[in-house]
């Protein structure tokens, strides 16, 4: 579930490109991209402007490039989960079944080692915690698949024993794999629903995002194989516990669903999560699971990247010109030149705010 520092696509903010034919500069640069990657890499793309969506399909076989429609094709998303773990919380705060300001420890029936941690917290990554729990044991994990066996009991053990704050006066940014993680268990203690129910009925379904789930058995059809960093073929992540960090397997033409529904003015989950929640420094602010930068305009740039062995995800929009770019891969997290999806994204995002 990877996360790339936001320092180089800051800087790509400010950079410029020249206008013309967007279909064909699109397609050219997708095609120089899709390059990098062995063969049987697949890229799922959707640019939204306004009203208009457009996708686009890449795969590479035999060393050439074919374009195909894709837009149905089921991905692994990584990390962009986090984005939706943050709209359920943002739901139950808007029906009023939990607050912002709630301990964690409110939501479990069993004393926490830590106490004074609150949901927000978990959403934003201010709640100090460290990116995986210390008893994972990373010497130990099979990479093709390392959160298969860390089980519910594990988890319970970790918020027992070993879950541990920092104490400090001030709130700092840190990246958590675990604190989405146990926002995730919070939300299904708080609802009586388990995380693919709240999905399914508070997202999913009322949003028509028919390809998207968390069972790779229901998306068989049209789930695409992902590669490992050397091009072999290589298994979905089974997060268990981790569910709510990076589980969700869904689309390109579904995602164009989800972010369209941040561009309606109107107070609900979606605009909930847009709300500062938090300033890292002058560059980067947290929302609910998004994190907010600027566009070379000024608008709030909202963006998550996603990653597991075999897929890479990156999510971007801009409500105020409703605009947004997702791309969707089976380029391995690990591969030496998967952080260039960003890139890439930040590059298509400039081009359509031309």
């Amino acid at each position: 579930m990877k996360f790339y520092v936001l320092v180089v696509l800051t800087m790509m903010l400010d950079s410029t490109t020249q206008a013309q034919s967007f279909d064909e500069n699109t397609t050219q640069t997708l095609k120089n991209y899709v390059n990098e990657f062995p063969n049987q890499t697949q890229f799922s793309v959707a640019i939204i402007d306004g009203d208009q969506t457009q996708f686009y399909g890449q795969v590479k076989f035999s060393d050439t490039i074919n374009e195909f429609d894709n837009s149905n094709s089921v991905f692994q998303i990584g990390s962009v989960t986090k984005v939706f773990t943050s709209t359920l919380l943002a739901q139950l705060v808007i029906e009023k079944e939990v607050k912002l300001t709630d301990s964690v420890q409110r939501y479990f029936n069993f004393s926490l080692n830590e106490k004074g941690t609150t949901l927000e917290q978990l959403s934003n990554h201010t709640s100090g915690l460290p990116r995986l729990p210390s008893n994972l044991n990373l010497a130990a994990l099979d990479l093709k698949n390392p959160y298969k066996s860390y089980a519910e009991a594990d988890l319970e053990y970790y918020l027992k024993t070993e879950m541990e704050i920092p104490t400090t006066e001030e709130k700092t940014y840190q990246y958590s794999n675990i604190g989405a993680s146990i926002l995730a268990k919070a939300l299904e203690n708080a609802s009586g629903k388990n995380y693919s129910e709240l999905l399914s009925e508070r997202i999913f379904q009322p949003l028509e995002m028919n390809q998207s789930t968390l069972n790779e058995g229901e998306a068989k059809n049209n789930m695409v194989q992902g590669i490992d960093q050397n091009g072999n073929p290589t298994p979905v992540w089974e997060m268990g516990v981790f569910e709510g960090a990076g589980a969700i397997l869904s689309s390109t033409k579904d995602l164009s669903n989800f972010l369209k529904a941040h561009f309606k003015e109107q107070e609900n989950a979606f605009s909930l999560t847009l709300m500062p929640t938090f300033m890292v420094n002058k560059n980067l602010r947290l929302g609910l699971g998004w994190h907010i930068l600027q566009d070379e305009t000024g608008n709030d740039l909202y963006w998550h990247n996603g990653g597991t062995g075999g897929y890479s995800s990156s999510v971007f929009m801009v409500p105020a010109t409703q605009k947004a770019v997702i791309i969707l891969t089976n380029v391995s997290a690990f591969h030496a030149k998967a952080s260039t999806i960003d890139e890439l994204g930040f590059k298509l995002l400039n081009s359509i705010s031309k």
